[in-house]
């Protein structure tokens, strides 16, 4: 059984976002009949506001000062799901407050990521303008959080018919991409990506004292040593750039390092 969650980011239940996505659903499922499709309505849930404080950053997400509302709840059920839908309406060339505050409460998962070999795909509805911002913004977030992800489309919501039957193709080819995508292999990382987790794992010896969570995760994880998140083999160019980005994260290192001992000298 493949489970995939759709997390719907509107303050609607009803609205075109939610529609749009149970199109989607009856897509995939045309192709697999063993998809459980499951739904996260954010208007329902109860997230609290991020106060800032930045706890989950320093100490680790257990010492959130926010203890009891949904967050930990919808955690677990993208942990429980191969593949995840985030259904977002565009607000003010943005996200939706609701979708946006929820991604703030995970701001610890990306500097300690964990949503590997996960498929993501973002769905953004639109009046007229705003989709690819929407999109972009998703996808970096959903890459610095671990998942495979799969690009994103945008939906123009309209009342002409000949309009809602080329939504409704574009809703049924990236169905066949999503599926196509979880059913692959975790690919190997691009050099963007590659050269962000060198350059990031590379200086957290350096930088242990102020981030004593992240390089205690990166530590137990085997991440100081290994090529990437997740073992995967790298060609000789991406092994080459591998190493020039250790490199430059270790002189970003060295140089907060060297910045903490001029403030705390007598």
């Amino acid at each position: 059984m493949i489970k995939v969650a759709a997390v719907i980011g509107s303050p609607r239940n009803n609205g075109e976002t939610y529609k749009n996505v149970q199109k989607f659903e009856l897509r995939l499922k045309k192709l697999d009949e063993n998809i459980d499709f499951s739904y996260i309505f954010l208007k329902d849930a109860h997230i609290e506001q991020c106060k800032g404080c930045g706890v989950c950053l320093a100490k680790g997400e257990e010492y959130c000062p926010i203890k009891d509302d949904d967050k930990n709840d919808i955690l677990r059920r993208i942990m429980e799901s191969d593949g995840i839908i985030f259904g977002v309406p565009v607000y003010s060339l943005h996200v939706p407050a609701l979708t946006k505050n929820l991604l703030d409460r995970f701001a610890y998962i990306l500097h300690r990521p964990c949503f590997f070999h996960k498929s993501f795909m973002s769905i953004a509805v639109q009046g007229v303008y705003g989709d690819k911002n929407v999109i972009k913004y998703l996808e970096e977030f959903a890459t610095f959080s671990g998942f495979k992800v799969c690009r994103g489309f945008g939906i123009t919501n309209t009342i002409f018919s000949e309009e809602m039957k080329k939504n409704d193709k574009l809703i049924e080819e990236n169905a066949k991409r999503f599926y196509q995508h979880l059913m692959s292999p975790t690919p190997s990382p691009g050099i963007y990506q590659l050269m962000m987790f060198r350059w990031i794992r590379s200086s957290k010896p350096y930088i242990a004292e102020d981030c004593p969570k992240d390089y205690q995760y990166f530590k137990e994880k085997g991440w100081l040593e290994s090529p990437y998140f997740y073992d995967i083999e790298l060609n000789l160019i991406k092994k080459i750039i591998g190493a020039w980005a250790d490199r430059q994260g270790m002189k970003l290192g060295e140089k907060i390092k060297k910045q903490r001992m001029i403030k705390v000298a007598p």
